[in-house]
Parts: structure tokens; C-alpha cells; sequence
């Protein structure tokens, strides 16, 4: 009776019991916490997909498929190892935007290994991460796409205001991708350069360019040139005249007219050329350069008050030049322009020859960028909100 009552060494049973319980839930703890960090690597890969899915669904299903997985496998998660899955879904299968078309769901699974689960049978748990994307308004308003040389020259007495949207200067050139000469004043609402600055004068740069970023891709080259209509005329106008939309082999404005231009797509094969003081007119209007022979050149102090189509094939496009087409696109915008639209010339530079008071409701999308003078460039999806300048967000 005396052995049963004995109580020595009860503490010492319940501590390992106690223990056993204790590293119990530390190796819980340890499968859950692995199970956290997996859940945020996997989330992040999920991002990545769904925004580069989203960048891409101008450019058909297949492209975005890839896009997606490939961003993804640089997040650490490659569709097919490791027991990965990246499944991308060009509309969303559940959520807020399920059904949506203009979304991208990105769904990334991959199997973890455990350690206090194992004892219940339980050697790995699959992990799953899901995010939503798409597409909407771009605030950047300039594109030069060179990859060297001077993509962006400011040359003189410059004052370009560009306060509601970005710059982006593509060339690498270490020494003078931006060069800005004279007295320049530049106001964006960003500037970012793949290469350096120059400033030579009493220059203002605001903000402070950003050298050394990535070079962003061209974010219109999903864009389909115009098939030729055929029946292309030559014609030099000296009067008032209202013209069709279609093929022109040339055209020439000459003097003081007013030229209306009719709804529609013209088609150049050659030389566009406005000579003088005329007015150029048109609404829902695409200028489209075909090939190295063609151009637009603007010799005279013409009023140009032209607006791009808000709808169709070439919504938001004042002037397209062919990537193929290296010719000069020069633009002299007097004090009563009015410009809307983007300009498309991924090859070619793009002269600018501005006055204080006209209108750029625009995005130049161009190889190089020339500007002399005064101008205000304004974001053109404050005016166009379905602009095909866009950028990849997520929704979810």
C-alpha cells in the first residue's frame, strides 16, 4: 500500500506527456507555416501569369497561354515540374468576373512535402493560388522604341508638357538616348529611360528621368495593317474640297483651302504633302503610310484638326506608317490644331514642330521623337476610353 501511495516522480510523467503534445503542435505548426510560405511563392507566380496573360490577349489565346506560363516559370513554378500546374483560363471560371471576357485567371498547384502530417498518412498537401487580370487605360502618352542612338531630341527653346502621362525612352545608348538641347523644359508624370540623359544648357527635366529600366515592348504590335483598297489616285488640291477615304498614290494640299477628309481609312502608296496655310479636316479618320515611299509631310503653318476613329480596327489611330517605313513623319501643329489620336510609326521619327496653344490629345508610339517648340500633350484615354494603349493590371 505504502508503493501506491507514493506520488515521487508523477512530474516527470506528466512533463513527458506534456512534450509529446507540445512537439506535437511544433510540428503542426511547421507543416502549416510550410504550407503559408509555399501559398505566397505559388501567389506570386499566379500574379506574374495572370498580368502577363492579360498584356497578351490582344494577341490571340495561344500567345497568352504562354505568356503566362512563362512568367510563372520565372516566379520559381514551371507548368509540368515538380508536379506544377498552371492553368490559364482566358475567361475566369469562378470569382467576380466569372464569364468576363477581357480577364484572365491564372490558377498555379503544385504538391508540398509535409512532416508532422506524415504521421497521419499525409506525405505531401497541394497547394493552390488563383489571381484575375485585364487590361485598362495606359497613362503613357510617349513610346520611342529604338533600341539605339537618340530616341528623344529636344531641341531649343522647348516647352513640352506631358503632366497626365508617362515617357518611355527604349534606346540603350549609355550617353544620349534622351538628349535635350538648349532650354528645355520637360513636365511628364514620369520619364524612364533603358539608357542615359544628356542635357546640354539651362535645362528642367521634371521629374528626374529614371535611366536603366527594361525596355518595354511595343504595345501596338498587334495591330493588322489595312488591306489596299485598290484604285488609287493622284491628286493635288488647291481649293476647298471634301475627299473619300481610299488609295491615294499622292496627295498634295497646296495654298489656303479647306480640305475635309471623309471618315474612313487613306491608303497612301506616296507622299502626302500639305504646302501653305490650308485647314485639314476630319473626324473618324486613319492616315495609314504603306510603305517606304510613302509619307507625311507638313511644309506649311496648317491648321489640322483631325480625330481618330473611337471604335473598329483602328480605334484611337490618327496615323499608322507601315513598320517597314523609315521616312520622317513631320508634324507643324499651329495655334488653332486640334489633334486626337495616336501616332503609329514604331520605325520611323517622328517631327513635332509645336505652337503654345495646340491641342495634343494624343500618343506617339513611334522608332524616335523630335520636338521643337511648345506643346501640351494630353492623355488621350481621358478622351478615348477604350484607347488600345493599355496596361495589365490585377482584379483579383
Amino acid at each position: 500500500m505504502k508503493i501506491l501511495r507514493d506520488e515521487s516522480g508523477q512530474t516527470l510523467i506528466f512533463v513527458a506527456l506534456s512534450l509529446t503534445c507540445i512537439l506535437g503542435f511544433v510540428g503542426l505548426a511547421t507543416d502549416v507555416g510550410t504550407m503559408f510560405h509555399a501559398k505566397r511563392n505559388l501567389q506570386i507566380a499566379a500574379d506574374a501569369a495572370a498580368i502577363a496573360g492579360a498584356a497578351e490577349l490582344p494577341y490571340g489565346t495561344t500567345n497568352m497561354t504562354t505568356a503566362a506560363q512563362d512568367a510563372a516559370g520565372q516566379n520559381g513554378v514551371t507548368n509540368g515540374t515538380n508536379g506544377a500546374v498552371v492553368t490559364v483560363n482566358p475567361k475566369p471560371t469562378s470569382g467576380v468576373y466569372h464569364g468576363l471576357t477581357g480577364y484572365v485567371e491564372a490558377i498555379v498547384s503544385q504538391p508540398q512535402p509535409t512532416f508532422f502530417m506524415q504521421l497521419f498518412q499525409r506525405a505531401s498537401m497541394t497547394v493552390a493560388a488563383r489571381a484575375v487580370a485585364t487590361n485598362g487605360s495606359s497613362n503613357g502618352c510617349v513610346y520611342t522604341l529604338g533600341t539605339s542612338g537618340t530616341d528623344i531630341l529636344l531641341n531649343g527653346s522647348v516647352n513640352l508638357t506631358a503632366a497626365s502621362c508617362s515617357i518611355t525612352d527604349n534606346s540603350s545608348n549609355a550617353g544620349s538616348a534622351l538628349l535635350a538641347n538648349g532650354t528645355v523644359t520637360l513636365d511628364a508624370r514620369a520619364i524612364g529611360v533603358v539608357g542615359g540623359v544628356l542635357s546640354n544648357g539651362s535645362n528642367h527635366l521634371t521629374p528626374t528621368p529614371v535611366t536603366g529600366i527594361a525596355p518595354v515592348s511595343n504595345p501596338l504590335a498587334f495591330l493588322t495593317p489595312p488591306a489596299n483598297p485598290g484604285g488609287c489616285v493622284s491628286k493635288t488640291i488647291q481649293k476647298s474640297a471634301t475627299l473619300p477615304a481610299g488609295c491615294y498614290s499622292s496627295l498634295i494640299i497646296n495654298g489656303n483651302p479647306t480640305v475635309t477628309l471623309s471618315s474612313g481609312v487613306f491608303y497612301m502608296t506616296g507622299s502626302m504633302l500639305v504646302n501653305g496655310n490650308p485647314t485639314v479636316d476630319g473626324t473618324n479618320v486613319t492616315i495609314y503610310l504603306a510603305n517606304n515611299g510613302a509619307s507625311f509631310t507638313d511644309n506649311g503653318t496648317t491648321t489640322l484638326n483631325l480625330s481618330a476613329p473611337t471604335s473598329g480596327a483602328y480605334n484611337g489611330i490618327l496615323f499608322y506608317q507601315n513598320p517597314s517605313d523609315t521616312n520622317a513623319l513631320t508634324i507643324n501643329g499651329s495655334s488653332s490644331s486640334n489633334l486626337q489620336g495616336i501616332f503609329y510609326a514604331p520605325s520611323a521619327n517622328l517631327v513635332v514642330n509645336g505652337s503654345g496653344s495646340t491641342n495634343f490629345y494624343t500618343a506617339f508610339v513611334v522608332g524616335s521623337l523630335t520636338f521643337n517648340g511648345t506643346g501640351t500633350l494630353k492623355d488621350y484615354a481621358s478622351i478615348n476610353a477604350g484607347s488600345p494603349l493599355t496596361t495589365a493590371r490585377l482584379v483579383e
